[in-house]
């Protein structure tokens, strides 16, 4: 694969195990212009690829875009830092070492799979280890830090795994929108605050699939949000929206929702534009005020009172009381976790997850069992 001269510092090639006709690309890029040359080139790519955004932080004057009617996969990672001259060469785990900021003036980031005719296999997207923040969603645009969708009927997944999505705004799911026609999309391991949609519903997030072939199509998992703001839309509250059809089932476990305005989670099937409704499963939750159309089952609710370390001042780590350590269930379904928190500490400790996004990394220690 040939790429653009500016390129070809940025890529290394590897042959694909298994389909000896095509390469990956790996980007390793340390500014915004080297991002989103590299998200140009890898949507005019029919192979995989990989964007490395290196540990910084990223003032994002324009929306970077990646739209591509390819099947490749790509993954935008950050956390990257120099190793013995390769300048990604090592990588930390704290989602909070690279940040995507719109500085309160754009959108941060769209991705978008658009297929052409009747393909019917689509790519895994994800994006990983990165602070979404400051983006501005304009007119009726959705997801001010991050605006994720898969069209066409080829079946895609989409995984948001460690992502810190701090007070964006737009006009619906102020902090992610985030869409398959037909697939999977897994949201875990992400802190959400502050997110607004000023003249609508779900400050946070809005996660929607009209079909799926997973036995779970939407996953929220290990998620703490909280301070969700917007005016409400009919029953629709500012906290997250999933809306899932005939078929879909969608798993919501081990979530803190905390001082999310009109409600936590609305819930909506399909079936007032006729294509019926999907089934909700909530398991190991604090919080979780509902609206919406869809009633879910819901097993092991916490405790109301998180036990934050200090929300006034913005730090939802779970305090060594927290009646929320090791009162998660797991692991979630498909693929399971990434094996570490926010900050980058492990997932699980003494061999049980704590609810939200944060594993407490003290409580041991304090209690003299180390």
């Amino acid at each position: 694969m040939q790429l653009p001269s500016a390129l070809r510092r940025l890529a290394c090639l590897v042959l694909l195990t298994g389909l000896p006709s095509a390469y990956a690309a790996t980007y390793c890029v340390a500014t915004v212009s080297e991002l989103r040359d590299a998200l140009t080139a890898a949507a005019a790519s029919q192979a995989d690829d990989e964007i490395r955004v290196r540990i910084g932080a990223y003032g994002v004057t324009q929306q970077l875009l990646y739209n591509s009617p390819n099947n490749g996969w790509l993954f935008v990672l950050g956390g990257y830092y120099t190793v013995d001259g390769n300048p990604c060469g090592g990588r930390t785990l704290s989602a909070f070492s690279t940040v995507l900021d719109g500085q309160g003036n754009n959108q941060v980031l769209g991705i978008y799979f658009n297929p052409p005719g009747a393909t019917t296999n689509g790519p895994r997207l994800g994006v990983d280890n990165l602070t979404l923040m400051n983006g501005m969603g304009t007119g009726f645009q959705r997801g001010g830090g991050l605006d994720i969708a898969s069209y066409g009927n080829a079946y895609a997944e989409i995984f948001l795994d460690n992502l810190a999505v701090r007070n964006n705004s737009g006009y619906f799911s102020g902090g992610i929108n985030a869409t398959v026609n037909n697939g999977l999309i897994r949201v875990a391991n992400s802190w959400f605050e502050g997110n607004a949609a000023p003249t609508s519903a779900y400050g946070h997030i809005y996660l929607g699939a009209n079909a799926s072939q997973a036995s779970v199509g939407l996953i929220f998992a290990n998620n703490t949000v909280v301070n969700g703001t917007c005016p409400g839309n009919g029953s629709r509250g500012c906290g997250v929206g999933i809306g899932a059809c005939a078929g879909v089932n969608v798993q919501i476990s081990n979530n803190i929702f905390s001082n999310n305005q009109i409600s936590d989670l609305n819930l909506e099937g399909c079936s007032v534009i006729g294509m019926g409704d999907g089934t909700v499963a909530m398991n190991a939750n604090s919080g979780g005020s509902l609206s919406g159309n869809l009633t879910p089952t819901i097993s092991n609710p916490l405790s109301l009172n998180p036990g934050f370390v200090n929300a006034a001042g913005f730090d939802f780590r779970l305090r060594n009381d927290s009646a929320l350590i090791n009162r998660g269930t797991g692991p979630i379904p498909l693929y399971g976790y990434n094996g570490f928190d926010l900050d980058g500490g492990l997932r699980v400790r003494n061999g049980t997850l704590d609810a939200g996004a944060f594993e407490n990394q003290d409580w041991m220690m304090a209690s003299g069992f180390e």
